[in-house]
């Protein structure tokens, strides 16, 4: 059961027709004009996108994900993580994320769109923006990680695991009640990688109009052909996402999130040099030339973050 009052609708891959069984629905016009016929000609001409077919991936944006962690080396397969995707629809990055990091890591989705998740992936519809939605975020991951240590006392022995079988901690309290988890550290940080894919370029001049992806509100889906206002659009996500690595990202962890370049470029590296020790930005192979998308990457975060000083300093 989750907790009440929590307006989120919940999804496991496993449980087919549970939400929608498609996340895109397609509209097309009577006539295409000379920019649809480029754009769909790019796309069916695209590398990416022939090879993201071949290997079964949502989205081409599988590959910027896949070269990323090659450099950074995000996802662990020898040890168990918490990985948190931002904007998960159509669902690529996640499946990067499972395909990469160890079988028993437990990874969320988060999106504002309604979206079937990729096999072995959870998710919930929610908009991150919501206090609330953190809150549940937090209770999802330690709620797993609880049954996770239950899961895997048979195979490595030691850590809440007395002579008796019995979970326990150090001073033999029940560390299952919510009064003595909440003072563990990873109850409050509970995730170990938070990427953020919030901001995908589409078109809106093609016949074939994606409803679900860009109509949300909230949801920067497209970009508006504005450059200084998709520019802050996308800061504001990315702000979005680096509030919820401040509340949420254990100290040590790892943070990725898509930016549309700009002026505020520099203030937005600024801030994410107040919350981790390592900081870099990163253009892949698989991003079209001509975009002016490009991701940061922070390590490491520290401890003790001072979320006041990271936003007015």
């Amino acid at each position: 059961m989750f907790p009440l009052g929590y307006p989120l609708l919940v999804s496991r891959a496993i449980f087919r027709g549970v939400l929608l069984r498609r996340c895109v629905r397609l509209q097309s016009g009577k006539s295409r004009s000379s920019s649809q016929n480029k754009w769909l000609d790019r796309q069916s001409n695209d590398h990416y996108t022939k090879e993201a077919k071949l290997q079964d991936f949502k989205s081409r944006a599988a590959f910027k994900l896949i070269e990323i962690d090659d450099k950074f080396q995000l996802f662990k397969r020898n040890q168990h993580q918490s990985i948190l995707d931002l904007g998960f629809a159509p669902g690529a990055w996640s499946q990067v994320a499972r395909m990469r990091s160890n079988e028993n890591s437990v990874i969320l989705g988060v999106d504002i769109l309604a979206c079937k998740p990729p096999k072995g992936v959870n998710s919930i519809q929610a908009n991150i923006l919501s206090k609330k939605t953190q809150e549940y975020i937090r209770w999802f991951f330690r709620d797993n990680f609880n049954l996770n240590r239950v899961d895997t006392l048979d195979k490595v022995k030691g850590f809440l695991h007395d002579d008796d079988n019995n979970i326990t901690n150090n001073n033999s309290q029940d560390a299952t009640s919510p009064e003595n988890f909440e003072n563990t550290v990873r109850s409050r940080y509970p995730v170990d990688v938070i990427v953020s894919d919030m901001y995908d370029i589409s078109s809106p001049n093609t016949g074939y109009w994606n409803n679900l992806t860009n109509m949300p509100y909230y949801r920067l889906a497209n970009t508006t052909g504005i450059k200084i206002k998709d520019h802050e659009q996308s800061i504001d996500l990315c702000d979005a996402a680096l509030v919820t690595a401040i509340d949420l990202l254990k100290p040590g962890g790892a943070f990725v999130c898509k930016i549309y370049t700009g002026k505020s470029d520099a203030d937005f590296k600024r801030r994410l040099r107040h919350v981790f020790n390592k900081v870099a930005s990163f253009k892949p192979l698989a991003s079209r030339q001509e975009s002016k998308e490009t991701y940061f990457v922070g390590l490491q975060k520290k401890a003790n973050v001072d979320k006041l000083k990271v936003f007015t300093e």
